[in-house]
């Protein structure tokens, strides 16, 4: 992937590419025909006229004539001159009719879908779409062999000379020509699958099992797998048959859905055989251009079983898609049995417009069918389990010997020397060299040998209490070993003067994978002397993060900790995972805030805990980078379970409690108008007479920068409980509303709507208010008290926000509701945050 960013950034453009573009109207009427079919003649490429009668069609393996088809009218041929760029316009004329009668031409008839025979032809397919489904079967089952290829767009003569590039030119000796586009496309990744798949209706179960994959590599900072997971997550697979189709992380509304005649136009325009059977052209495209939807042909079987033989259809340019320029989607089946429809084909081209002169990466997925056998049942065993996707051992260690034998297609030669050229471009100084300096500034660490320095971006902070902060950190690399991981810091606070350090060192228990690869199981001791306010809790990123230093309010409460960590973490089968600690911690208190318990000060406090997590998603999957692993979101659950038991009495623990905590996250997708994120989250303390800083300090905010999940109006320290309840929810609408606006529309921007409530508070036993000699809650330099339990009324805050700015901005407005008369708070603030979304 790296070398789409070196290659990309030097300017590439097509060569001998046939170019076409033009109008094609009624020619007695002189209006414009929308969607028409035009295409090369003799070749698999064509394209469909717009709502002006416009269309544009390239490609480098074009034929010597093009055709312009549409139902009711005469097909019309006409000569072009190949490798140019030219303007064809056709004058379509309609069947039967004389040019030389006289027609009195009737107002425009509007659209319905009343008594249109296209619409009924639809809504028999959607009918017979269970019948016609390959699930029709009670079992089935077949190999699969699946391609993704990443390729960057038009090299030309010029960027093969390019100076910069010249040490690594042999690279260019791997180009192709797209038949998507006709632009000449560099390959620099490819990603192959082997798999069988077993489906059984009752229980409905369907069982992937993967017998090899192979992915070029680039670079140790990049991870492998997690790479493998972000493909599969923009190209999730696509069945037409159900109400939406996910693509690209989005929701769109499939053409053959329940609610499809209500967001579709659809025409007729002729019969066409297609291996045999005779089929329904049908022209589709969305009622409103700017929808989440596609537009392209269905070729429905002439007949009454209403199947679709093929689908060919793209994205509508119009939409809020981020990175996209084009996507072209085309599957086809075959009938099985005489009882249902079986995939034979199915490709997804995308075209990732990474600049706006065009250039940018295409990605090629194709998916290949064999060997199909129906209603033969396999043992339970094959079905038995959670996890949908089964990777069988050794599948990613299979040698070429394996891949020749068992592709259900061969690699084209440009294809077979992917591999080679990315072996040669790791081992290359230049290429080494130029790919560390991208990754450090998007991993954050700086590679020296057995070393990995950084993150850069935590070398340089600052806060009110510490004042100005000099870190230097880093890791082992690899380099140094696969099954260990050294990491440690050191920083000093130039106005607390006081020095924090870390040293850790993990240990991968996994005898196959190293200590990166998922599924994990390590074991990790911690030894950290450090600092932080209360509360602060980022998730997936460095709470020391530069840009974080950077506060509203007053924040002159900070936590000076000793701790020893001691971890266990397991990935399971079935999606489930756990996390076992045991800890000891010192913690002092910081700035404007003392220790007070039992009447008197004390200098600090010491726990030790036992605390294990279990979390269950199912079929989750990750990218990680060097330090973090982030989920990568689906439509399943994630449901965590956590425990903690303060030791009293085991190296000097001071007091006895427990812990339980349990969270639950749902994405729920709403097309055509996004998604709502669902998060429930309650905790219970066990015990009593307990501190204030071991009960739970509410998540807070007083950066900056927008925390998903914490309450952004919050101030750090400001709300405490031994008993909640919160919810968090953020609905994302995707320009749902702001795509419809004149003139907004062209910045493609995006809405969000947020809520984040919190109920609870602090039993008797625990509230210094209501139990004498506890420690008081903690006041600022005037004596009102900052720190409060919660009372019979909930926090609450809400936002507006707008993202998709500039594609990479999110900025949220946000307002609280509640609890306006704590000192030092903000009842409104403006948040930014950087974001990369489809």
């Amino acid at each position: 992937m790296i070398t789409i960013f070196i290659v990309s950034a030097f300017g590439i453009s097509a060569q001998n590419v046939t170019q076409i573009e033009g109008r094609i109207i009624d020619k007695k009427t002189r209006l414009p025909l929308p969607f028409v079919n035009v295409y090369f003649e003799g070749r698999n490429i064509g394209t469909i006229t717009d709502d002006n009668g416009k269309y544009t069609i390239s490609s480098k393996e074009a034929s010597p004539q093009i055709s312009a088809s549409f139902m009711g009218y005469y097909t019309q041929t006409k000569k072009i001159t190949l490798g140019k760029h030219q303007t064809v316009n056709f004058e379509l004329i309609p069947e039967n009719i004389s040019l030389n009668e006289v027609i009195v031409q009737s107002k425009k008839k509007k659209y319905r879908n009343k008594n249109n025979p296209a619409v009924e032809l639809i809504r028999n397919v959607i009918k017979y779409k269970k019948e016609n489904r390959k699930e029709n079967f009670d079992y089935y089952e077949f190999n699969k062999y699946e391609k993704i290829e990443f390729d960057v767009n038009g090299v030309s003569d010029k960027l093969k000379n390019k100076k910069v590039l010249k040490k690594i030119n042999f690279i260019f000796d791997y180009a192709d020509t797209s038949a998507l586009d006709g632009k000449v496309y560099l390959p620099v990744f490819l990603k192959e699958t082997l798999s069988k798949v077993y489906y059984r209706k009752t229980p409905k179960t369907t069982k992937e099992y993967i017998t090899g994959a192979k992915t070029t590599k680039f670079h140790d900072f990049l991870d492998p797998k997690g790479v493998d997971n972000l493909m599969d997550h923009l190209y999730e697979e696509v069945d037409i048959y159900k109400s939406t189709v996910r693509l690209v992380t989005n929701d769109f509304i499939s053409p053959v859905a329940n609610i499809a005649p209500a967001t579709y136009k659809y025409h007729i325009v002729d019969t066409v055989d297609i291996d045999g059977d005779d089929c329904i052209n049908v022209v589709f495209y969305p009622r409103d251009k700017r929808s989440f939807a596609f537009q392209g042909n269905l070729f429905i079987t002439n007949d009454s079983l209403y199947a679709i033989k093929k689908v060919d259809m793209r994205v509508v340019p119009d939409i809020n898609l981020n990175w996209v320029k084009d996507v072209q989607i085309v599957q086809e089946w075959s009938r099985m049995d005489n009882r249902a429809w079986l995939m034979t084909k199915d490709n997804v081209n995308i075209i990732f417009s990474i600049l706006k002169n065009g250039k940018g990466v295409l990605g090629r997925k194709s998916v290949f069918y064999d060997n199909y056998i129906v209603d033969r049942p396999m043992p339970d065993s094959t079905y038995s389990g959670i996890q949908k996707v089964v990777k069988l051992d050794g599948y990613d260690q299979r040698d070429e010997e394996f891949w020749k034998q068992k592709r259900l297609i061969a690699l084209t030669k440009k294809e077979q020397g992917i591999y080679a050229m990315a072996d040669s471009l790791r081992n290359n100084p230049y290429f080494k060299t130029a790919s560390g300096i991208i990754m450090a500034f998007v991993a954050g660490y700086v590679n020296v040998g057995y070393v990995d320095i950084g993150r850069i971006n935590t070398f340089f902070t600052f806060n009110e209490v510490e004042g100005f902060r000099l870190r230097v950190g880093g890791r082992t690399s690899n380099k140094f070993s696969k099954k260990i991981r050294l990491t440690g810091f050191g920083r000093y606070g130039f106005k607390d003067q006081k020095f924090k350090y870390l040293a850790s060192a993990k240990y991968s228990l996994n005898r196959k994978l190293p200590i990166r690869e998922i599924p994990e199981h390590f074991i990790k001791l911690t030894y950290e002397n450090n600092s932080k306010f209360p509360g602060v809790d980022q998730l997936f990123t460095n709470s020391e993060n530069f840009l974080l230093s950077f506060t509203r309010g007053v924040a002159d409460k900070i936590i000076y900790y000793k701790k020893l960590d001691f971890e266990h973490y397991r990935d399971w089968p079935g999606g489930f995972a756990t996390t076992v600690n045991l800890r000891h911690t010192e913690m002092a208190p910081g700035g404007n805030w003392t220790f007070d318990y039992d009447n008197q000060v004390v200098p600090s406090f010491t726990s030790s805990e036992i605390f294990f997590k279990l979390r269950y998603s199912p079929n989750e999957k990750f990218y990680r980078d060097l330090d973090y692993r982030v989920p990568i979101i689906s439509k399943n659950p994630i449901i965590q379970l956590s425990y903690t038991q303060g030791l009293k009495g085991i190296w000097g623990s001071e007091h006895s409690y427990e812990k339980l905590q349990i969270n639950l996250f749902k994405r729920i997708h709403v097309a055509p108008i996004g998604f709502t994120n669902i998060e429930v989250e309650a905790g219970k303390l066990f015990g009593k007479g307990i501190p204030l800083p071991y009960l739970f300090i509410h998540r807070a905010n007083q950066t900056y920068s927008y925390q998903l999940y914490a309450y952004n109006m919050m101030n750090f320290i400001e709300f405490i409980s031994d008993e909640y309840v919160q919810l968090n929810l953020e609905h994302q609408f995707y320009g749902f509303f702001l795509n419809k606006i004149p003139l907004v529309r062209k910045l493609k921007l995006r809405e969000v709507l947020t809520f984040k409530g919190l109920f609870g508070g602090i039993t008797d036993p625990n509230n210094p208010d209501a139990t004498p000699g506890l420690m008081p809650f903690p006041s600022d330099l005037d004596g009102n008290q900052t720190t409060f339990a919660l009372e019979n009324k909930p926090y609450m805050e809400v936002g507006v926000g707008i993202t998709n700015i500039f594609k990479i901005l999110r900025i949220d407005f946000v307002k609280r509701l509640t609890y306006l008369d704590h000192p030092n708070v903000s009842s409104f603030s403006i948040l930014g945050k950087f974001v990369l979304d489809f």
